[in-house]
């Protein structure tokens, strides 16, 4: 005896293989004969659709980025958050050493050796390489120092 199978029952056919569920699940689970649904399948052309998504879904994977790739990404913006902190610290302290007393300043070299490596280590004056011979330059309230440290080898 045949039976008619109703347009709703064929769109949640249609549904259910676009959710991944297999054919012959479908068809079992709807109390349809498996062959109606594989010919169903095959006439709308579902087949060759599920495989086209499957193919654009890896490939769409493949692309995401893995969790160690999340975390150097995480790492780098920290680290990029924290020079421009430590920039801005600088800038705010620098007044306050420009306005010291030389003698105050040079008492408290160690700290201020410090504060010159992390400024010039955010500031990316560290990384530049010197056109000529090294020049170590320190100047202080009306007085200034010069070192000139020539070429190895000139």
């Amino acid at each position: 005896m045949r039976r008619t199978i109703t347009e709703e029952t064929w769109k949640q056919i249609d549904v259910a293989i676009a959710a991944g569920i297999g054919l012959r699940e479908v068809a079992r689970n709807l109390g349809i004969p498996p062959g109606t649904v594989l010919a169903h399948a095959k006439r709308k052309g579902l087949s060759q659709q599920i495989q086209a998504a499957k193919c654009a879904a890896q490939s769409q994977q493949s692309v995401a980025i893995t969790p160690l790739q999340s975390v150097a990404v995480t790492m780098q913006q920290r680290g990029e958050r924290y020079v421009e902190r430590l920039a801005g610290i600088s800038e705010r302290v620098l007044p306050h050493l420009e306005s010291m007393e030389p003698g105050e300043i040079l008492g408290n070299a160690r700290n201020f050796e410090q504060f010159d490596r992390v400024a010039r280590r955010n500031f990316g004056l560290d990384s530049i390489p010197p056109s000529g011979g090294l020049i170590n330059v320190n100047v202080l309230t009306n007085q200034a120092a010069i070192q000139v440290i020539p070429k190895s080898g000139a």
